[in-house]
């Protein structure tokens, strides 16, 4: 199974045509939110059938609309090969004070509930607190993100929000990938082989 992440289009024109060109080439692709660019732009990527997306914190109401059952946050899809997708988007607070971001307390409330095993891939627009998530000598991911992870221990977080940060990581048993921003020309891939995984951060 091949799937392609990306995250944080914010509206740009060049990203959106790169992703829906590529869409073809993957099983799955997983949009990790902040979109942006408004309900045509979404219903663009959203076109190929096999996008998946959640919403960040700066996105607008429409993409459930958009999206429809591929809209997946706060819920579960089975997917092939015994795995399963769990999406949530927003984000805890930034200085920009845009629509859905949220308190920690909250964010962690709404997903302590989500349905989450050892073959989850968790799609999340904010990565955990304190990896690849530093802006200006201080730490931007979620606690409440990480908490989850630490607690429910999916397969495989993979998250955006934070634009310039990118990487691969581990989170007790969980792996991460964190992919840069798309309108920056960035993107991540996940290639699962007999159970295991391959990620990366590339170029879109």
């Amino acid at each position: 199974m091949k799937l392609l992440v990306v995250s944080d289009l914010h509206g740009d024109e060049a990203a959106l045509g790169r992703v829906v060109s590529r869409a073809k080439d993957y099983d799955y692709v997983l949009v990790a939110g902040d979109i942006g660019g408004g309900e045509s732009f979404a219903g663009e990527l959203a076109a190929p059938g096999n996008v998946f997306a959640v919403p960040g914190n700066g996105d607008g109401d429409f993409l459930e609309r958009v999206f429809g059952d591929r809209f997946i946050h706060a819920r579960r899809v089975e997917l092939e090969e015994g795995l399963n997708l769990v999406g949530f988007g927003y984000s805890p607070p930034t200085p920009f004070h845009t629509p859905l971001e949220f308190p920690e307390d909250k964010l962690y409330g709404w997903m302590k509930g989500l349905p989450m095993d050892g073959n989850t891939i968790f799609l999340t627009h904010a990565p955990p607190y304190g990896l690849m998530d530093e802006v200006r000598g201080g730490h931007a991911g979620s606690t409440a993100v990480r908490r989850i992870v630490e607690g429910k221990r999916p397969l495989l977080n993979a998250c955006g929000h934070i634009h310039e940060q990118e990487g691969v990581g581990k989170l007790g048993a969980t792996q991460i990938l964190k992919v840069g921003a798309a309108k920056l020309g960035r993107c991540g891939t996940i290639e699962i082989k007999k159970g295991k995984l391959e990620l990366r951060n590339m170029e879109l």
